[in-house]
């Protein structure tokens, strides 16, 4: 019995690699990566001695609400989805073996709600509440653009920046109707180069 979640879990998806290796994500804003034990399972099965005391084997913490997680086939990587109300609208791509995030893809307007990898792990697609179908190569570490628009050098450099804040825990960026509240509230931004978004400095 997986608890770590402290409300309702909205996503819960397993790996095609790894024997009982799954990810779950939930209105906590809560992502883990869990790893059950072959003896765990049996003891389960066949002795219904079932732990409620297992721990995920990594964790991390979104900015909002975890609509969807998805393994790409081959298991090396996994998607989440969050967003509330419009706010920081991000799909977000862990590495399944360090759970660590490797991308950040932040191009809808409104929040995220599904995600699905192709048969060959080449690409990711993401569908949300703004009414949008974006499909995402899954061999540009840093672009956050769908397939067919390329970044420049200046909004590489930027994401790659907004990456390493998300990393550390700060939310990066929140909608255009926020803006002005935040700065009002004390925090700094600075436009994002893409418009419509800001990124915490």
């Amino acid at each position: 019995v997986l608890r770590r979640h402290k409300d309702h879990v909205t996503a819960v998806d397993w790996s095609g690699d790894e024997a009982f290796v799954l990810a779950t994500g939930g209105w906590d804003r809560r992502f883990h990566i869990w790893q059950i034990s072959a003896a765990e399972v049996q003891a389960c099965r066949r002795e219904q001695r079932c732990s409620t005391k297992l721990q995920p084997r990594s964790s991390a913490t979104h900015p909002q609400l975890v609509w969807r997680v998805a393994f790409a086939p081959g298991g090396q990587q996994v998607a989440a989805c969050h967003g509330a109300v419009g706010q920081s609208p991000t799909v977000v791509i862990y590495d399944v073996a360090t759970g660590q995030i490797i991308r950040r893809l932040g191009r809808h307007k409104d929040t995220p709600l599904v995600i699905a990898w192709s048969p060959d792990a080449s690409k990711l697609a993401s569908a949300g509440m703004d009414r949008q179908v974006l499909v995402y190569s899954a061999y540009e570490p840093l672009s956050d653009l769908p397939q067919g628009d390329v970044d420049d050098g200046e909004e590489r450099e930027r994401w790659a920046q907004d990456l390493l804040e998300f990393r550390r825990g700060a939310v990066p960026n929140v909608s255009a109707e926020n803006l002005s509240d935040a700065v009002e509230a004390g925090a700094v931004y600075e436009l994002h180069p893409l418009g419509g978004m800001a990124a915490f400095m």
